[in-house]
């Protein structure tokens, strides 16, 4: 009889079925962007590849460019990065402080609005660009949406795309607006395009530097400082909003037993299943932090939990201006585009957290 061997190979499973896990530790990875440090960008995973979109570095000030990088499936590492399609050049500068407004499906990255570290205009409308299952450019140059509705050209605010795939944008400060309490939205097209912009819920207040994620068809906002810009008025307030299969929106509902720990402004949101991370940001007066907050997001009663300040180790120092995502491979939590607290430098780091899953690895030979 012929023996047939066969090796399946290594089979590891994060995050689907398995119990998510402390994180027990950060690694900080140097020189990411070599001789380019940068910070107030965005960053998004699509394709299995992170990417760094705009801000302000070293070599241009305020920039368009775009870098891309693969992340090892083992350690949450970054590669040396891919130079991508620079955004739109006219003008060439205003993709700072889109930290919170860069948001992705699983094929398409888009920017809602943009502004300037100085003073100029800010962008009215999405930027955004296709990408393809190797994680390449599917577009020959950025796209650009039709202008917002209502006047809207935020720096400094929020987006989400959740499960009823309609991008949402709302909050940050404008050329003529002082701060925003609007929400605008559209449908995302099958092909990546965008519909018609339509007026959402308005805030409960004024929202400069909010943070945002969504799970299912719920964003959850933390509203970062109220009323002005101001950071005597950081907030503590977290809400979440509902959204309908047609994209109308629900009220912003404020989480009573889930206000943040301390007042945080400019805090990055991510969301893990059904698990919501809040991280470093700036409290009341501008102090950076390093925290890393977690809280249990309920989907059958749309309400969010009270934060854990104690279950996770904090960052190894305090951040700003940065951009955190979650890479489901590696099942890790990144930070990039950072302005430390310990020297108020731009670090040119990744925090790169311990899996937030222990990976089931099997091989399995077959006779």
């Amino acid at each position: 009889m012929k023996k047939v061997i066969c090796v399946l190979g290594t089979l590891a499973i994060c995050g689907i079925g398995f119990s998510q896990i402390p994180i027990t530790e950060w690694t900080a990875q140097q020189e990411i962007i070599p001789s380019n440090p940068t910070q107030m960008a965005g960053a998004v995973v699509v394709s299995d590849k992170l990417y760094i979109l705009g801000g302000n570095d070293y070599l241009d000030g305020d920039t368009n460019r775009v870098y891309r990088f693969a992340v090892d499936q083992t350690t949450g590492g970054l590669s040396i990065p891919d130079e991508m399609t620079s955004m739109p050049v006219a003008p060439p500068s205003n993709y700072a402080y889109i930290n919170a407004q860069s948001v992705a499906t699983s094929n398409r990255i888009y920017i809602a609005g943009g502004g300037y570290n100085a003073t100029a205009p800010n962008r009215n409308n999405v930027t955004h660009i296709g990408v393809d299952a190797s994680g390449n450019f599917t577009d020959a140059a950025w796209l650009e949406s039709d202008a917002f509705s209502g006047g809207y050209d935020p720096e400094l605010g929020a987006a989400a795309i959740p499960a009823n795939g309609y991008l949402y944008a709302w909050g940050g400060d404008g050329n003529t607006v002082a701060v925003f309490d609007m929400c605008v939205y559209a449908k995302v097209n099958a092909d990546g395009s965008l519909g018609a912009w339509q007026s959402g819920t308005t805030l409960p207040t004024t929202s400069w530097f909010p943070a945002a994620c969504s799970i299912g068809n719920n964003i959850i906002m933390s509203i970062g400082i109220i009323n002005d810009t101001s950071n005597a008025n950081a907030s503590d307030k977290v809400y979440v909003c509902q959204v309908n299969t047609d994209g109308t929106m629900g009220a912003w509902v404020e989480q009573t037993g889930a206000a943040l720990p301390q007042p945080l402004y400019g805090t990055q949101l991510v969301a893990v299943n059904n698990t919501v991370f809040a991280l470093g940001g700036r409290t009341t007066g501008g102090v950076t932090q390093n925290c890393v907050y977690r809280a249990v997001f309920n989907p059958a009663t749309g309400t969010l939990g009270a934060w854990d300040t104690v279950t996770d180790v904090q960052l190894p120092d305090g951040v700003r201006y940065h951009c955190a995502v979650y890479h489901a491979k590696s099942a890790r939590i990144i930070i990039v585009s950072i302005r430390r607290a310990s020297d108020a430098l731009i670090s040119n780091e990744a925090y790169i957290s311990s899996p937030l899953f222990a990976s089931n690895v099997q091989d399995w030979t077959i006779y």
